[in-house]
Formats: structure tokens, sequence, C-alpha cells
């Protein structure tokens, strides 16, 4: 018995074949960009993926707008936040459910868009107050969510750059969410500007723009590889300028945005450059 069940888990395995792996991020390569964003002008300060309508979603932080993009950084729509502060990261829940981080404020804000134009009030949106140390110049900058275990991923910009794990408390209940530091996560960066985390192989993408690089790394935070965002490197002619906000769609393509409203687009593997005005990069 022993031998056949040997047997029949080799061939399961040459049917099903080998466990498919999102390539490492120093095997991309920038394949489009600087792309200048559709609709915005200044402040594009996070970035997110919608898998079902295959959009990506940009807030900004001046004014306080949540801007939906094509993949080729053509805009598709408006929506304005109302009586929100200092929005510096963004990330899809599902369906039309978002979570917005506010910096200074130490909150996420969960946000429900309708698909089209419109605006969102602070006031009806719930709200999870983290208890993370935060001020006006040092607050939560970038956010991430694990849809299967339901927690948020929070980064803490500089002096003492962090990530947090946010656990939310159980419904219906007023105690607060819990914070746990991720002591291993973006260890050694001089800042970070934006969280993406990837379900399906578990792994988190730290952005950070002082350090010019983004770092793969895996659910408890050790490093497994990075993308160097340096003129020379990754098929950049210059430096990425103030990257803020990074995200993964499901063709494993990468995103990052820049202030004040650059798109870059990064597939694996070595490419040719879609030519394009690379204004706002040094």
């Amino acid at each position: 018995m022993k031998h056949l069940l040997i047997v029949a888990c080799l061939l399961l395995g040459q049917v099903l074949g080998p466990a498919e792996e999102s390539p490492r991020l120093d095997e991309y390569t920038l394949a489009t960009g600087p792309v200048v964003i559709g609709g915005v002008s200044q402040n594009a300060s996070g970035l997110t993926y919608h898998a079902e309508r295959d959009s990506l979603f940009v807030v900004l932080d001046a004014p306080q707008r949540i801007v939906e993009l094509g993949l080729d950084g053509s805009l598709k729509r408006k929506i304005n936040l109302n009586k929100f502060d200092d929005t510096e990261g963004i990330t899809w829940l599902g369906k039309n459910r978002f979570a917005v981080a506010e910096e200074a404020r130490g909150n996420i804000v969960i946000v429900e868009l309708e698909p089209k134009d419109g605006g969102v009030s602070w006031k009806k949106a719930g709200k999870l107050r983290t208890d993370i140390k935060v001020n006006l110049t040092n607050g939560l900058e970038g956010i991430a969510y694990d849809p299967l275990a339901k927690h948020f991923f929070v980064a803490r910009e500089k002096r003492s750059p962090a990530v947090f794990k946010i656990i939310p408390p159980k419904p219906e209940s007023d105690t607060p969410p819990t914070s746990i530091l991720m002591s291993l996560a973006g260890r050694g960066l001089r800042d970070i500007s934006g969280l993406h985390y990837d379900a399906k192989q578990e792994r988190l993408l730290i952005l950070s723009h002082e350090s010019a690089c983004i770092v793969e790394a895996n659910k408890y935070g050790i490093e497994k590889s990075r993308l160097l965002l340096r003129g020379g490197k990754s098929g950049l002619s210059r430096t990425i300028f103030k990257a803020e906000g990074v995200a993964l769609d499901k063709h494993d393509t990468l995103y990052v945005i820049s202030e004040p409203n650059l798109l870059y687009v990064f597939k694996k593997g070595k490419l040719q450059p879609k030519k394009s005005d690379d204004k706002g990069s040094k």
C-alpha cells in the first residue's frame, strides 16, 4: 500500500506540474514609463490594484482624493474624500471596499466606493484607530491587506521606519485593533513609503523612496530579493524620485507611482522600455 501511495503521488505531480512561483523582484525590469498619470497634477501618495476591475487606484494627500486608472495610467474616474486628512496609503479589500491610511491621525479608514464618480464621507466611514506612535511628519505611510488572515500591514515612514501587522477586533467589539511590530520587515531601509501584500505567494513588498528600492519579504518579514530603483539598474535611465506606491496585478506585472504624478511599469525579464517622457525623475 505504501508503494502504491508513492506511485500515485508521483503521477499526480506529473499531471499538475510544479507549483508556479511568482518571479523574484530582482528578475524585473522597466517595461513602460515614466507615464504621466491621467487626472493627477500632484501628490500621488498610495497605490493599489483592483483585480475584479483590472484597475489601479491611487490616493492623493492634497486634495484628499482617489482616482481610478487604467493599467496604462489613463484616468477612469475621480472620488473625493470628504473631511479626510493626510491620506497616504490605500489597499483594496474586495468588491468595492478599500482601506485608506491617514498619516498623522494614525487611522485605517474603511470606505466603499460606488462604481462611478462621487465622494465618500469620513464621518460615515468605519475606522480602526491604531496605537502606533505618529505625528504630523512621521505617521502611517503605507498599507496592505491579507484577505486570508483578514489583517492589515501598515508602515511608519521614518525615524525608526517599521512595518506593523494590524489585527482588527471582532465585529461589534469596542476593543482597539492589535498592533504587532514586524521587527525584521524593512530592516536597514532609510524610510518606508509603500506596501503591497501578495496573498498568493505570502510575500510583502516594501517600497522605500530614500533607499530607492523595493524589498520582497516573506510573511515573517525576512528579505528574499529586492528591485533597485536607481538609474542604471532595472532598466531605469534615472533614479525614481519620491516613489510613493507599489502594487502587483494578477499577471505579476509590477507598478510603482512617484510623486507628483508618474507611473512606472515593470515586468519579468530583459525588455526594451517603451519611450516616454521621464520628466520628474532624476
